[in-house]
């Protein structure tokens, strides 16, 4: 099918994503999605009764909620995104449960679930489904549960989870009204967005700093909450309006979903707060949660922009969602690109091990011990920063996978004008129908581990499109050169439009210098990023099995208290093209610092406190860092010693 762009009213949009299964992976990019479909994906679902034959969203007597939506929204980008047939066929076993499914009055799932939430992400893979085959029985099923909900929701509101995810909710009508222009789509947005949380005032109203749990008196919301109750039971009763609202505001993944809102909510009701919502709420959050690699902090809840802090993959994998929905329904800042690839080149890999069959619930950014072990979370258990099968909560376990092949489906977009639009220039293969005329690109070169970037381009004749060419922030001289010899000279930060007639054959080649760069974070220390690439010291890693927890601690009896020289050079070292996955092989990029150590110890089982104003006074040595996505253990956020 074509890219939808969106009908009046709704203000246009410039770039629309492509059909699942347009975008192929190549490179270490390929083996990074064939490893998880061999190690995580695939199975999963033979290990896991929530989702599998079990699941009531099979026709089983087990999990009714969110579970098997999340694996299977995951499972169909990753299934169309390899073009695998045996992911395929699984996925279809849900589809097809969930289509036949729907009921009279509208809903649709298992018959025990009433909650509006785990529809919704339902709903997301269906759609993705839709883009992939043009299956119309989605847009049948959409159009009726839409019509249910809306007559539904005064009587039967949002509650709980669906409060403050809402944004999803509208977004999913959203796009079918762009295919259909049922003017009841909108007005059905306007019903959710009354029960939504009102993320843009939100984001706007903390002018000076960022609220976590601990801040609002997490023992004052537990208050008449019996002992065995779990914070999702708290979250989820209805009579307790307040202790909902500043939960939700402050738990990790909800926030990462609630970015988009504001600007989905602008699709409809423009004003300054939705369309500066994304933006206000980002600076603030990275001001006072922030870490270097890519994401705010939070071990369930926001947490403070301490290293140690850990961060929930399932907001690694919903952040990036939020920011690929946010690219294709507008203009919202050309630095979306770059943030997305800082968490997709760093956050998301280092959550797994190399064959990616185990994940992180909690990931720290100075991670010297992966251990079942008490740390400073805010609420989560022991286990939450083990490798395992389900450390701490499954959400992570269903929803992680869909990082990498959602990725993937997001490198390029189509534009209004029938070209292309890069967003990354990780290694793949796009295949568009531009101006009635089919068009492959080949996109090659190793990047982000490389400098060059090479775009072959195939045409069944030659036609004329428009290729719209991403330039990072910090590429240094940038050079783009077209297939006839000219050089393009282009500035950082900003993208350029190379217009004209193609033939097979032609081949544009970017140059993308970079430089190592530090950049300050929590207590002045200093991260070194490479491009997108965070870099991090790694000591010796000892990993040992857990048997009776299913998962793997990490150790290490190496060094790692580092602290780096300041104003001493940097150099970036690169080796042969990779081809492998995070983790696996060489890392094709390293960059080597000089660093002292320093009198920095242990606070539990996490890195202690950053030491601050250190002084040179001895003799440095030469370490050497490599890309944060390929570490167990690490440290990627330094002290800094000045003389």
């Amino acid at each position: 099918m074509k890219p939808i762009f969106n009908r009046a009213p709704l203000p246009p949009n410039t770039v629309s994503r492509l059909p699942l299964g347009s975008i192929r992976p190549e490179g270490w990019l390929k083996d990074q999605l064939e490893t998880q479909a061999k190690g995580f994906t695939g199975p999963l679902f033979d290990r896991w009764s929530d989702i599998n034959d079990e699941s009531a969203w099979l026709g089983g007597e087990g999990d009714a909620w969110e579970r098997a939506p999340y694996y299977l929204d995951g499972l169909v980008s990753l299934a169309w995104t390899l073009d695998d047939e045996a992911l395929k066929a699984r996925a279809m076993r849900y589809i097809e449960w969930i289509l036949s499914s729907q009921r009279e009055d509208g809903w649709f799932g298992p018959e025990q679930n009433e909650d509006y939430w785990p529809l919704m992400v339902a709903l997301k893979a269906l759609r993705d489904y839709f883009t992939a085959t043009n299956d119309k029985r989605v847009m049948r099923l959409m159009d009726r549960f839409f019509k249910a909900e809306y007559r539904l929701l005064d009587e039967k509101p949002l509650t709980a989870w669906a409060v403050a995810r809402g944004g999803e909710n509208m977004e999913l009508a959203l796009w079918l009204y762009n295919l259909t222009e049922q003017k009841y789509l909108i007005e059905l947005c306007r019903k959710l967005r009354e029960q939504t949380l009102d993320w843009a005032n939100y984001f706007h109203t903390f002018s000076n700093t960022m609220p976590t749990a601990r801040s609002i008196k997490w023992d004052r919301m537990k208050e008449g909450m019996a002992e065995e109750q779990e914070e999702g039971e708290l979250l989820q009763g209805a009579n307790r309006p307040y202790f909902q609202t500043q939960l939700h505001q402050t738990h990790v993944v909800n926030i990462a979903m609630g970015l988009k809102t504001p600007g989905v909510v602008s699709l409809f009701k423009s004003g300054f707060k939705e369309q500066g919502g994304f933006r206000f709420g980002w600076e603030k959050l990275m001001k006072h949660h922030g870490t270097a690699n890519g994401i705010f902090t939070g071990d369930e809840h926001l947490s403070g922009s301490n290293p140690t802090q850990g961060t929930e993959t399932c907001a690694v994998v919903e952040l990036m969602y939020t920011l690929e929905t946010l690219i294709g329904i507008g203009d919202f800042g050309a630095e979306l690109p770059d943030l997305l690839e800082k968490l997709a080149f760093n956050a998301l890999p280092a959550a797994f091990t190399p064959d990616m069959s185990a994940h992180q619930y909690d990931q720290q950014v100075n991670q010297v011990k992966v251990s079942k072990e008490k740390r400073r979370w805010y609420n989560n258990g022991d286990d939450s920063n083990l490798y395992g099968f389900s450390p701490n909560f499954g959400c992570c376990t269903a929803n992680a996978h869909q990082g990498f092949p959602k990725f993937t489906a997001s490198l390029w977009y189509a534009t209004g004008d029938d070209g292309l639009s890069a967003v990354s220039y990780a290694p793949c293969t796009v295949r568009a129908t531009l101006g009635g005329v089919p068009v492959r690109l080949k996109v090659g070169g190793g990047y982000p581990f490389a400098q060059t970037v090479s775009i072959e381009v195939a045409v069944k004749q030659p036609t004329e499109f428009p290729l719209y060419l991403r330039v990072p922030f910090w590429a240094r001289q940038p050079m783009i050169y077209l297939p006839d010899g000219e050089i393009m000279q282009v500035r950082a930060g900003e993208t350029s439009c190379v217009r004209r007639k193609w033939r097979t054959g032609d081949v544009v080649r970017l140059e993308l210098p970079a430089a190592p760069r530090l950049t300050r974070w929590h207590h002045q220390s200093g991260a070194v990023e490479m491009g997108p690439l965070l870099m991090a010291w790694r000591p010796e890693e000892t990993w040992s099995r857990l048997e009776e927890d299913d998962a793997w601690q990490v150790t290490t009896d190496d060094m790692w208290n580092w602290a780096l020289v300041r104003d001493e050079p940097m150099k970036a070292v690169y080796g042969e093209e990779r081809t492998a996955a995070f983790g696996k092989g060489d890392p094709g990029v390293k960059v080597l610092v000089k660093a002292i150590p320093v009198e920095w110890g242990m606070d539990g089982a996490s890195a202690g406190s950053l030491p601050m104003a250190v002084k040179a006074t001895q003799p440095s040595d030469v370490i050497e860092l490599i890309p944060y996505g390929d570490t167990g253990l690490r440290i990627a956020q330094f002290p800094v010693a000045t003389d």
